[in-house]
């Protein structure tokens, strides 16, 4: 194939995909708001093809087939009959251990050699062991001020002020049942539940660096408008998560300094439960890595085995975008090389 046929066949697929896309994105952003489980992904994503797009001649043209390939790699991986069985385990370590053993066995037919393959190509991030913040599990919380809290909109204006983009261009269902943010051609939609405490208005906040980098890639090809990686699209989040704290009044800075700390500490032990299990095949991953099991902990590796190495790269690298960085990032979309993130 030439060039030009790699640009057609890109161009192809991004118009096939992207009514898919808006659909499947419509029925997250119901599910979510339902409280039900997420619906499947396109099953046109799956179609070889996508996953063998590619264009050696041109880095922004590399990057849009890139988009799609990975989207084709996480459908794929989500129907494998060894996935879907993995998902019907219990959740507790024992189920963990099993979607642990399912995500190994499947990188072969996913094309990757081994799971730490897999993980990278789904989302942008080493699988390694990651060292934990300064901070004892049993440093007692400061105690919660009298100081009110400011909303979810304050947060969102003064995020978008920061990021350079138009914070309308950040839309905002605050009734969910869960909280993720859905990136459609219509724009973005950050979706969480009802704020009305410093830990709801931090799910808030990491969804609205998600959304604000999200607006950041408006008007870009469908290929494009991505993240380079869902490590970088959570070290946006990150960001925010930290930008909130300078946004609070001082004593509640203090308790969210804390509560920051105490996260980061606790992804540091999930990528390091992930790669026990992964790298090192430990049968009794979580037990040597973290400790007693804590279902509300191991939510996020339990519903995407893996995830943790996204996370824990996110922490570390620790984003700090001056002024409008993020508009320049977003307009580059997946094209950004990030440049220094190990």
């Amino acid at each position: 194939m030439t060039a030009f046929d790699d640009e057609l066949a890109i161009e192809a697929w991004e118009g096939r995909l992207a009514p898919l896309l808006d659909a499947h994105g419509a029925a997250v952003i119901a599910a979510l708001r339902g409280g039900t489980a997420r619906p499947p992904w396109p099953a046109a994503l799956r179609t070889p093809a996508v996953a063998r797009l590619a264009a050696r001649h041109d880095p922004v043209w590399a990057a849009r087939a890139r988009t799609l390939a990975r989207w084709s790699l996480a459908a794929r991986l989500a129907a494998a009959p060894p996935m879907i069985a993995a998902h019907a385990a219990p959740a507790t370590a024992a189920g963990l251990a099993i979607r642990h053993r399912a995500l190994v066995a499947c990188a072969p037919a996913m094309g990757c050699a081994d799971a730490a393959a897999l993980v990278h190509a789904l989302f942008g991030a080493p699988l390694a062991p990651a060292a934990s913040p300064e901070l004892d599990d049993d440093d007692a919380a400061p105690p919660a001020p009298a100081a009110a809290l400011p909303g979810w909109p304050a947060v969102r204006a003064a995020l978008a002020d920061h990021a350079g983009v138009d914070p309308a261009a950040v839309r905002v269902c605050d009734d969910g049942r869960a909280a993720a943010t859905v990136l459609t051609t219509a724009g973005a939609v950050c979706v969480f539940p009802p704020v009305g405490d410093l830990a709801s208005l931090t799910v808030a906040a990491h969804e609205l660096g998600h959304g604000v980098y999200a607006a950041a890639l408006a008007g870009l090809p469908l290929g494009l408008a991505a993240a380079p990686s869902r490590a970088v699209d959570e070290a946006i989040a990150a960001w925010a998560v930290r930008a909130l704290e300078e946004l609070l009044p001082p004593a509640w800075a203090v308790v969210a300094r804390w509560r920051r700390r105490r996260g980061e500490r606790a992804r540091a032990r999930l990528a390091r439960c992930e790669h026990a299990a992964l790298v090192l095949g430990h049968a009794d991953a979580w037990a040597r890595a973290v400790g007693p099991w804590r279902p509300a902990l191991a939510a996020a590796v339990l519903a995407e085995p893996g995830i943790a190495a996204a996370y824990a790269a996110a922490d570390a690298w620790a984003l700090a975008p001056a002024r409008g960085e993020i508009a320049a990032w977003g307009q580059r979309g997946a094209a950004w090389a990030p440049a220094g993130l190990a």
